[in-house]
């Protein structure tokens, strides 16, 4: 059988009602009562941290990563309850940053407390530990009934529990195969990146600001649009050494310079079939 660590973050499905709203105090002991695995999983518990999922920082998700990486010869699969805001960018985070693990890497959250009615986050909680228990399912997000991989999990709900969604529409149905690279843990990101997103407003100044950046992720238009003084100050960025990317806007799709107003984005490099939680990270990592 499967040895699993649970490690738990706090997060809304970890969540009780204070006198100032709704707080994460429920520790692992407490959300391992109310998976229906418990007498028959084995698991072990780490109590990380308690906290709001968008106030994680990068600087935990490196303590996760190192936490998983110093307890990789002793467990099979680490799963992580997690609050949803920023749960994809925490799955993006350690699917970098340790690449070929070969070991499955389970991140699950709720829109909804487990102790509240009606919630989700037995659902999920119960898809995270089967899914353990089965065999190597990578990085991914044990959500509402699907597997999403890492590389293409993002969030696009804040209320239903359909919150999740991947961007490429394919989920992980069965054990996967092991990965034949190098396992590794990478302490940390790299490179400085920043995100700009198109806007026909957007002017030169504001782009030329991420001059002393290592890379630029730049969300375009549909299919690769935007306007051409916005193309120039990018190709500036360019001729002075950061590496400009390239992703839709749109959920879905890619990248296309079918279109003769976007023929001039073929300088660039593009991104396809990811998130762009995950794409951020993998130009920080080096991965792309």
């Amino acid at each position: 059988m499967n040895k699993i660590l649970l490690i738990t973050t706090g997060g809304t499905l970890a969540c009780t009602p204070t006198e100032n709203g709704l707080a994460p105090t429920l520790t692992g002991v407490d959300i391992v009562e109310y998976c229906k695995y418990k007498d028959e999983a084995d698991i072990d518990i780490c109590d990380f941290k308690l906290i709001d999922s968008s106030i994680m920082t990068d600087e935990d998700r490196a303590e996760l990563a190192e936490i998983i990486w110093g307890n990789r010869d002793d467990y099979d699969a680490f799963i992580i309850s997690h609050g949803t805001d920023s749960m994809a960018y925490t799955a993006a985070y350690l699917d970098c940053a340790l690449p070929d693990f070969g070991k499955s890497i389970i991140i699950t959250g709720a829109q909804l407390p487990l102790p509240q009615e009606g919630t989700d986050a037995v659902e999920n909680l119960n898809l995270a530990v089967e899914a353990a228990m089965e065999g190597y399912v990578g990085t991914c997000l044990a959500i509402w009934h699907r597997l999403i991989p890492a590389k293409s999990a993002t969030k696009m709900d804040t209320e239903g529990f359909e919150a999740f969604e991947s961007v490429t529409k394919t989920y992980i149905t069965e054990k996967l195969p092991l990965p034949q690279g190098e396992r590794k843990l990478v302490a940390e990101p790299q490179k400085k990146v920043g995100l700009i997103y198109i806007t026909p407003n957007l002017d030169r100044e504001t782009i030329a600001r991420y001059a002393d950046f290592d890379a630029v992720l730049v969300l375009v238009l549909g299919s690769g649009g935007m306007p051409k003084h916005q193309e120039a100050a990018f190709d500036v960025l360019k001729e002075k050494g950061v590496k400009v990317y390239i992703k839709s806007q749109c959920l879905f799709g890619k990248v296309e310079a079918i279109y003769e107003a976007h023929s001039g984005v073929n300088k660039f490099i593009s991104v396809v079939d990811t998130s762009i939680d995950w794409a951020l990270y993998a130009i920080m990592f080096g991965v792309i």
